[in-house]
């Protein structure tokens, strides 16, 4: 019986071990639709390829760049972005897409997300940063 005990304790561990990995994973291309259940929407179907400096308080993402890769059309994939972010409390202050690039300013709270879209060799770069309102 022992050694069913122990082999059941083994595999608790590994699943446990499992199940923080993939938590940790999803923070960052994931597939989740937001970043580290935050209200800041990941780019759907772009791979997230960084996130740096970013802070959390509250739940909410306070600071923070996040970048993903994809591909398709810089305009339209820049505004199902702010559509996603719109259904999550953002508001627009400033869209603007012209060509190969696309950036928005969305406000909410005492937030400011700043999104730059940029297409070059076929792919898109997508560049979400999170800062406070001065």
């Amino acid at each position: 019986m022992k050694t069913r005990r122990a082999g059941g304790r083994i595999l608790s561990m590994r699943i446990f071990t499992a199940a923080v990995l993939l938590s940790a994973a999803a923070g960052c291309g994931g597939g989740a639709r937001v970043y580290l259940d935050t209200d800041v929407a990941e780019v759907y179907g772009f791979t997230c390829s960084s996130a740096k400096e970013v802070q959390m308080s509250g739940g909410l993402m306070q600071a923070g760049t996040l970048e993903y890769t994809g591909s398709g059309d810089v305009a339209e994939a820049l505004h199902a972005h702010v559509d996603t972010m719109k259904g999550l409390g953002w508001t627009i202050a400033h869209v603007d897409a012209a060509g190969d690039r696309a950036v928005a300013t969305l406000r909410k709270d005492n937030r400011t997300c700043n999104l730059e879209f940029v297409k070059t060799s076929g792919k898109i770069r997508a560049v979400i940063r999170v800062g406070t309102t001065k």
